[in-house]
């Protein structure tokens, strides 16, 4: 009897950078189109096996949704990997520059090209899009348009490149999987809140410098729940299985009012 394939949702339509991401780490897989970051994190909630979604870009920095998302789901980071961007104005076959009134994207494809659209299309409309691939399908039933986007994708749309590499330095986006099942590997992510109190967040990170721990990562956040607390994710080199890390993760826990451990990976 032929194995059943495993799912994994990723952001649509066919094409996404997410799409792209995704085929790097997964084979043999049956791909779920969702048509924001949230509905990533529903479908996999709900049975899909697998999710990647993008976490963060090099010029643009985190991407909200998906840290929202981290805290508000019980999943597991078990994999990444880091994609660069290579974004491309496409167009309608047979439209020239001089008609493009409206550009559409993702939001962030939109902000890494700020430098390329000011210079080429000053007075453009920018609009925005849940993906870079949703843009591209809307292409095709509008005038005077253009897209902003991954070559690989425009070929899909039967869209025409008018020009590539038009993000304003290098770019580079880590995409991650989320899952129910936990994973393993030499890189840790966390989430915690601190008490109300002066030295709070120097004392929790000691407790990783006196280990001897690096931390790749440390961002804080808004925590939604009142005003002027904060929630701090942290990368870490290092598993949960390790002993160092380990007694760090106890040794914070009665310095936090939250402490969610998102996996190793």
């Amino acid at each position: 009897m032929r194995k059943k394939r495993d799912r994994v949702a990723v952001l649509g339509p066919e094409g996404t950078f997410t799409e792209i991401a995704a085929r790097r780490i997964f084979k043999n897989v049956e791909f779920v189109y969702c048509d924001t970051v949230v509905a990533v994190f529903d479908s996999v909630s709900s049975g899909v096996e697998f999710g990647v979604v993008a976490i963060e870009n090099s010029l643009e920095g985190s991407v909200n949704t998906t840290m929202d998302c981290l805290i508000d789901y019980d999943l597991k980071i078990c994999d990444e990997v880091v994609l660069g961007i290579n974004l491309c104005l496409v167009v309608v076959p047979g439209t020239k520059k001089e008609e493009i009134d409206t550009i559409i994207s993702h939001p962030h494809a939109l902000a890494q090209c700020r430098r390329f659209l000011s210079e080429n299309f000053p007075d453009a409309r920018l609009q925005r899009h849940e993906s870079t691939a949703a843009a591209m399908e809307e292409l095709k039933r509008l005038k005077g348009s253009a897209a902003i986007g991954p070559k690989e994708t425009a070929k899909i749309y039967g869209l025409d490149v008018l020009f590539e590499n038009i993000q304003d330095a290098e770019s580079q986006t880590r995409f991650i999987v989320i899952s129910k099942k936990a994973g393993t590997g030499r890189k840790t992510s966390i989430i915690f809140a601190l008490k109300d109190e002066p030295g709070a967040l120097y004392r929790a990170l000691k407790e990783f410098a006196k280990r001897d721990i690096n931390l790749t990562k440390i961002e804080s956040r808004p925590s939604k729940r009142k005003l002027g607390e904060y929630l701090f994710f942290v990368d870490l080199e290092g598993s949960l299985d390790d002993k160092e890390v380990k007694d760090a993760l106890n040794s914070i826990k009665e310095r936090t009012t939250l402490l969610k451990i998102l996996g190793s990976y």
